[in-house]
């Protein structure tokens, strides 16, 4: 009879176990999808408005009116362009820089920026790069790559190649 019992407790228990998994792995997904994140608005970020750009010739441009992010110092904004993705912000009234907005850690799409440090920061796992696309805060170990630009006639020229 005791034989019977411990049987019977163990395949309770392993039954048990059993209806216990998905919700321990579905918990097990979610905190590792939110570690995949780290970087919310609330930590002083905001994302980044993207705006069209054209590409021609080796040039992604894009039109600067009063409206646009990048019509005072300090804007910045992602570009999509059928060139990729790029990065810009407005240093001064001519000075712009432009860079890659894909993250050198993972390759995830870079859509926030720290406007009080002046940082671009990827969403995925908190990489931190500065206006010029040096890295300030890892994982990502590598710069982002930079591209020329030049500014005429509220235009935004970026030399991508």
């Amino acid at each position: 009879m005791k034989l019977e019992r411990r049987e019977f407790f163990i395949t309770l228990a392993r039954r048990l176990s059993l209806l216990a998994f998905p919700g321990l792995l579905a918990s097990f997904l979610e905190s590792c999808s939110s570690s995949n994140n780290p970087v919310s608005a609330s930590s002083g970020t905001s994302s980044l408005t993207t705006i069209n750009g054209t590409y021609q010739n080796g040039v992604v441009s894009i039109p600067i009116g009063s409206s646009s992010p990048l019509a005072a110092s300090g804007g910045a904004v992602q570009i999509k362009s059928s060139k990729g993705y790029l990065l810009a912000d407005r240093q001064s009234n001519n000075s712009f820089n432009a860079m890659s907005a894909i993250c050198t850690h993972q390759g995830c799409l870079i859509g926030l920026f720290d406007s009080s440090k002046n940082q671009f920061v990827c969403g995925c796992h908190g990489s931190r790069f500065s206006a010029t696309g040096s890295v300030v805060q890892g994982p990502a170990g590598s710069a982002l790559p930079t591209y020329k630009t030049s500014f005429a006639n509220n235009q935004l020229d970026i030399q991508v190649g």
